[in-house]
């Protein structure tokens, strides 16, 4: 049964798209950490910022290597990318800042819950919409 789930094109893409992603959240938690707790930056400069840099390898890793798309619409792919990418800042933050503000929940566990939903999101909008 794991080898015909495996067969499926989406299964593999979506397990190379999560791995660009383990990537990224560390480059992002690593930024974040350095500019929240060295810094001192607010938190959520802290995240804007950590998220910008996170995001900006990301495009040619999914585009080239998770969803192995070879278009030469660079520029549309990329205003895409990065639509889907501020709608999921959005998310990101929204999620960061109602759970610290009005759950009580520190900022990193917060951070995780963001970046779990945002995984979805970005997969399935990267998926059918920038890279299709």
């Amino acid at each position: 049964m794991l080898r015909k789930i495996w067969r499926h094109q989406t299964t593999r893409q979506f397990a190379r798209f999560c791995l660009v992603g383990l990537a990224n959240t560390f480059v992002d938690f690593l930024v974040y950490l350095f500019l929240s707790r060295v810094i001192g930056l607010y938190f959520l400069v802290a995240n804007l910022i950590s998220v910008g840099i996170a995001m900006s390898s990301s495009f040619i890793f999914n585009k080239y290597w998770t969803f192995k798309n070879r278009e030469n619409n660079h520029k549309i792919q990329f205003a895409k990318f990065t639509l889907v990418n501020i709608v999921y800042f959005i998310l990101n933050n929204s999620i960061v800042f109602g759970l610290v503000h009005f759950a009580h929940i520190g900022d990193l566990p917060a951070k995780v819950v963001a970046v779990g939903v945002g995984i979805f999101w970005n997969f399935g909008a990267n998926k059918w919409w920038t890279f299709r």
